[in-house]
């Protein structure tokens, strides 16, 4: 099974730009929509993790993470190919920050 990471990053401390994020919005409604396009594809599940910290002193390394669950890895490719342009255009619906995003192969 392969596991694609989609990490949004808290903001940097040389950053000029305040980072939005909804998480509602992320969650019910971009990843459904991203469910519905990528699943004739592969996509077997997602999951989202809303990042916290451990310290009252620093914040979390990251905002919100979502997880997408996928057969194999031509799986992601063609959901990508297919369907990413319509998925990447509603990341303005909610956010400004530019995700982190990496490909795993689950192992156990």
């Amino acid at each position: 099974m392969i596991r694609v990471s989609i990490i949004y990053p808290q903001a940097s401390n040389g950053s000029d730009q305040a980072h939005t994020f909804d998480l509602d919005y992320y969650h019910t409604k971009h990843l459904p929509l991203v469910n519905e396009l990528y699943r004739e594809f592969g996509l077997s599940h997602w999951q989202i993790d809303k990042g916290i910290s451990l310290s009252s002193k620093q914040p979390a390394s990251f905002i919100a993470a979502g997880y997408l669950f996928f057969d194999s890895i031509d799986s992601v490719k063609q959901a990508f190919k297919n369907q990413g342009a319509a998925v990447m255009a509603d990341i303005k619906n909610f956010t400004n920050i530019e995700p982190q995003i990496s490909f795993s192969e689950i192992i156990a």
